[in-house]
């Protein structure tokens, strides 16, 4: 009895010490080289004005000169962007979203799909196969990114888009900070060789602003770089 239960301690210490699976390293290594160039910086400076309405929309001489004051203060804010002095703050849904819905209506039965689908400069076989499974519902791999492990996130604050949902119910609107997005990622799809990969993500920024979009990304000496983005949808 007491060698069964020295054998069962062993496996479990065995099984809490075994390494992750490669491609939970590969996400948090890819996610690190292109984050900023994912998101972008242009966040980093206050919210441009509202542009002014057309000056042939104007009615009255007010209206033409409403014009000519809201564009000179448009010009003045996009000429001189203005660092922004609160935290910026992005939520990201730890868990991989399935794109399915994305892909409903793409003819993979198309003589060149699923090229048709990303820039001749880059096609390659590796490509063709990521991207054919990233449409393949079957193939969806549900996991957890390790939020904790985002180490390159520039001047952005990464909090659980689930645990701000359960703290504020209007998180996107708070005084505290500036909320830039909430982004979703789909799970990575990363060749053999670890040297092509690419995903689906959505990039929610208001209401009525939001995109998604496929990033195609290849690793160069040692360090992933986005090399094309089709972009699915826009708002």
């Amino acid at each position: 009895m007491k060698k069964l239960i020295l054998i069962s301690n062993l496996f479990f210490l065995l099984a809490s010490c075994s390494p992750k699976p490669e491609n939970t390293i590969s996400e948090m290594e890819l996610l690190n080289d292109i984050f900023i160039e994912l998101v972008g910086t242009e966040y980093y400076y206050e919210k441009l004005p509202i542009p002014p309405m057309p000056l042939e929309y104007a009615e009255s001489k007010q209206d033409s000169l409403n014009y000519q004051i809201g564009k000179e203060k448009f010009d003045e804010a996009f000429d001189n962007p203005k660092l922004e002095k609160a935290d910026l703050v992005i939520g990201i849904e730890p868990y991989h979203l399935n794109p399915k819905r994305e892909f409903k209506d793409w003819d993979s039965d198309d003589s060149s799909f699923p090229r048709m689908y990303y820039k001749d400069t880059i096609h390659s076989k590796d490509f063709d196969n990521l991207l054919i499974q990233l449409i393949d519902s079957t193939k969806f791999e549900k996991g957890k990114l390790e939020l904790d492990k985002l180490y390159e996130r520039g001047r952005y604050i990464i909090k659980d888009l689930g645990q701000l949902e359960k703290e504020k119910k209007v998180y996107w609107n708070s005084s505290e900070y500036r909320y830039v997005a909430s982004i979703r990622f789909s799970d990575f799809k990363i060749n053999q060789r670890n040297d092509r990969a690419i995903f689906y993500f959505d990039f929610l920024c208001g209401s009525l602003c939001g995109s998604g979009e496929i990033i195609f990304c290849i690793k160069e000496n040692g360090k992933w770089k986005i090399v094309d983005r089709n972009m699915l949808w826009v708002s």
